[in-house]
């Protein structure tokens, strides 16, 4: 049986980003030559990525300041104290003649992507990231609004203080603190980390490289997310009109909440903030299709956890099975769904990614790019 490695961090322990920190250069254009830096314009984004230093004043400065060097990958967050609006920074850098630059290190797509991988890695993290953007989003209904915008972050009331996101804030939110201090928000926002730090977590463990899409705007307090969780998020405990009623009003069809819940294949329920306990399966770190095999060959035991929440259990390898779990075989409907997911993971892959993208971008679809 695998062993599900609990993704807390021990007391002082962090896991590193890349090479990170601010640094200043000061490019004088009256010395004549060119600038000799490339960078990569975006109007959407808040910093200038450098894509190559080709000599000319940027080389000098390399040359006489080897501990503040301009590399490729480092982003200008900042030109004569202008930053967030990179057409201003973007015109002085042409129009003044001496440009004091603030720099970050190692700030792109690509290093936000590889710490990702290294925190799913070194910290067997991934379930609480894929649910953490799971619980961001799911607040979607149609009619009614809410969408993915980062509003746990904030806990002084609202989705921060929900019970069905016990542990977001705090577990999840301090694994991701390091690669939040770096990379947001100037070159992510948190709404988008998120749904990007799910989908790195679930290519991580074996599952579908899911595209992300990005421009999700964060919520500025507590206030920009929901109040009350009225019906938006499933509860465990009730079985297939619940999680009609729950899906139906987010886009989803039958195919689609059988698929959405193949989630579970990862991960494990936690006593204390949920009332329900364990794992659904015996490789809780691996996302395949094993939670609808293992659905389909197991007999579940019905029983109650210390904190009264109703679930069944498989005695010999100790996984459990919620009721919302088993209402999927017990629906005739949704059996057959299970049934082919269980016996052809492509389909599974292919069924969840379609849906996992909708419920990621429900609310914020106009907004979206391909590019971060």
């Amino acid at each position: 049986k695998a062993v599900v490695a609990d993704p807390r961090p021990a007391a002082g322990e962090v896991v590193g980003v890349a090479e990170q920190g601010s640094y200043i250069a000061v490019l004088d254009k009256a010395k004549g030559g060119k600038l000799g830096l490339d960078v990569d314009y975006m109007a959407e984004r808040l910093v200038l990525p450098i894509m190559a230093v080709t000599g000319g004043l940027a080389g000098d400065w390399n040359t006489s300041n080897p501990g503040t060097a301009l590399k490729k990958g480092d982003s200008i967050v900042e030109v004569n104290g202008v930053r967030g609006n990179v057409a201003v920074m973007l015109e002085k850098c042409k129009s003044d003649v001496v440009l004091n630059l603030v720099l970050s290190r190692a700030m792109t797509y690509d290093h936000l992507v590889s710490d990702l991988e290294n925190l799913v890695n070194v910290k067997h993290c991934g379930p609480i990231l894929i649910r953490l953007s799971w619980h961001d989003a799911g607040v979607f209904m149609q009619g009614k609004g809410g969408c993915p915008n980062a509003a746990m972050r904030f806990t002084d009331k609202g989705e921060g203080a929900w019970e069905a996101n016990a542990g977001l804030p705090t577990v999840a939110l301090s694994l991701l603190a390091p690669i939040t201090q770096k990379y947001c928000p100037d070159l992510i926002s948190h709404a988008d980390l998120w749904a990007l730090a799910a989908n790195v977590s679930i290519r991580v463990m074996g599952g579908p490289d899911v595209p992300t899409r990005f421009g999700r705007a964060d919520a500025t307090s507590s206030a920009d997310g929901l109040v009350a969780n009225d019906g938006r998020l499933p509860d465990g405990d009730k079985g297939s009109d619940h999680l009609r009623a729950i899906f139906k009003p987010k886009g989803f069809d039958d195919r689609d909440i059988v698929a959405l819940s193949g989630a579970h294949t990862v991960g494990k329920c936690h006593l204390e903030r949920s009332g329900f306990d364990g794992p659904w399966t015996e490789s809780p770190l691996q996302f395949d299709n094993t939670y609808y095999t293992e659905m389909m060959a197991k007999t579940f035991t019905a029983e109650t956890t210390s904190k009264g929440c109703p679930q069944h259990r498989h005695t010999a390898s100790g996984t459990m099975m919620l009721v919302s779990d088993l209402a999927l075989l017990e629906d005739d409907a949704f059996k057959p769904y299970v049934q082919e997911f269980a016996n052809d993971q492509s389909a599974f892959f292919s069924a969840y990614t379609k849906a996992w993208i909708k419920l990621q971008e429900n609310g914020c679809e106009s907004m979206l790019r391909d590019v971060l």
